[in-house]
């Protein structure tokens, strides 16, 4: 049987976030079966080109053959269930419903220059040292964004706190009721 501990070990060297691994032990997402396979899940926002890279040197051990798959996992009998259910070109999740206080390049530009409008130098000391980490955080965002092309990937998110981050469009987890699919890297030993 394959070692899921030394496939996390593997993993681990070249991939520091926190990720996890899921012993694959069904065919037809109904009956349990002796695992066969270790399915690597690494962060919901990792992008498929770091996916990519990651299966990529699981690849070149001399023991192992991965591929980019897809995953199904259900709770059975207190036990998880797992499927691989898309070999073939799985892509990410694509979010259809965004938070409030997300904004496309556009609105971004606009939310950019409210804040910049607030930072005349008429205002109070107080004011200034609010909104300038605020202003400069905003643009390095939107220069990120527009220099790497992620515009089409991604959206800036105002948060509670009025800070700005990153929000990612498209995700390699969703649920469907009780079912939970990922989007990561199925790992079996060589033949």
């Amino acid at each position: 049987m394959i070692d899921r501990t030394k496939i996390h070990n593997l993993v681990s060297v070249f991939y520091q976030p926190t990720f996890k691994t899921f012993f694959i032990n069904s065919v037809d997402e109904e009956t349990f079966i002796k695992p066969f396979g270790i399915f690597v899940s690494l962060g919901i926002t990792t992008s498929m080109k770091t996916i990519e890279d990651i299966k990529n040197i699981i690849q070149e051990h001399p023991e192992y053959s991965a591929q980019i798959a897809e995953l199904s996992s259900r709770k059975v009998g207190g036990q998880f269930l797992n499927t691989i259910t898309n070999l073939e070109n799985p892509q990410q999740f694509e979010i259809q419903e965004f938070p409030e206080g997300t904004m496309n390049e556009e609105e971004a530009r606009v939310e950019l220059e409210r804040l910049k409008s607030i930072m005349n130098p008429d205002e109070e000391l107080e004011t200034l040292k609010l909104y300038a980490p605020r202003v400069s955080q905003l643009q390095d965002l939107i220069d990120k964004l527009t220099s790497s092309g992620g515009w089409e990937a991604h959206l800036i998110q105002k948060k509670e706190d009025g800070d700005y981050s990153v929000f990612h469009k498209f995700v390699n987890y969703r649920n469907d009721g009780d079912i939970e699919y990922r989007i990561g890297i199925y790992v079996r030993e060589k033949e």
